[in-house]
């Protein structure tokens, strides 16, 4: 009897005990940055934060902080911009994040690893984290690109765990910040590229028409919460694009010069 039950007591343990080796080998798991959709994400269970890996009884006096390169009036439409996560704590001697982008209903942007200590938990891209490599640093910068349309402003989320580095989960703090960025900048007039498409809506391929004086231009298509899926440099004479691997739905096209930026709706049929 007593056989049979460490035999069910092992397997109740040994799922929980995967999700802990492979979140703390590997780097962080999905949604626990403490964010709002992370939470939703998980109901009323799950980790949530980072305290699904850690025990959050420790005390090494930590703090978090987020900064970027983004203008103070907001961002710029499908830039790509440098997101620096920095943790202070003293006594520590490991060290882990992870951070998300998100407007208040959605995630929001594109995020990618720098580094060989920065990562995209199971490739998902609404998140960048830590890897194993990168648990003895206290800083990590990672790329983020902004959504190609404007939704509002948003809030980065991050978490961060200062761990003693003896292996378990206890002993460990977490801390958690914040940072808003504005709404999406106004492009003034000067820098507005009036361009045309046709047709639209399509399912095979679109003529992108560039304006008098504008010879070569770099297209790039996005979905609804930014991604880019299709991206190609264009000219006069070579101004179409194959949208036919594309799924029915509501995308956006960005024409970028040097000096000049346009952005218009397309719909796949």
């Amino acid at each position: 009897m007593n056989k049979n039950l460490q035999f069910y007591a092992i397997l109740f343990i040994m799922p929980f005990a995967a999700f802990l080796f492979m979140a703390q080998s590997g780097g962080a798991a999905l949604n626990v940055t403490g964010s709002p959709l992370d939470i939703a994400a998980f109901g009323g269970g799950g980790p949530k934060d980072c305290t699904g890996c850690h025990s959050n009884t420790g005390n090494f006096s930590a703090s978090l902080d987020i900064t970027t390169d983004i203008a103070a009036g907001g961002y710029t439409l499908g830039q790509t911009y440098n997101i620096t996560i920095t943790q202070t704590s003293t006594g520590a001697s490991k060290y882990g994040f992870e951070i998300t982008a998100e407007s208040t209903s959605s995630k929001v942007g594109v995020f990618a690893s720098q580094n060989t200590s920065t990562q995209n938990p199971s490739s998902n891209t609404d998140f960048a984290t830590h890897t194993t490599s990168g648990t003895n640093q206290q800083t990590w910068t990672v790329s983020w690109t902004a959504p190609s349309t404007d939704v509002g402003a948003i809030t980065f989320y991050a978490s961060s765990n200062a761990a003693d580095g003896d292996g378990g989960v206890n002993g460990d703090q977490i801390v958690f910040s914040t940072e808003v960025i504005g709404s999406v900048l106004g492009i003034n007039d000067a820098r507005l590229l009036q361009f045309s498409m046709f047709p639209n809506p399509s399912d095979g391929q679109v003529t992108l028409q560039l304006p008098t004086g504008v010879n070569q231009a770099e297209v790039s298509v996005f979905d609804y919460l930014g991604k880019s899926l299709l991206q190609k440099n264009i000219s006069v004479s070579n101004n179409t694009i194959d949208i036919s691997s594309l799924r029915s739905g509501l995308y956006f096209v960005r024409i970028q010069t040097d000096s000049k930026v346009g952005t218009k709706k397309l719909i796949v049929r």
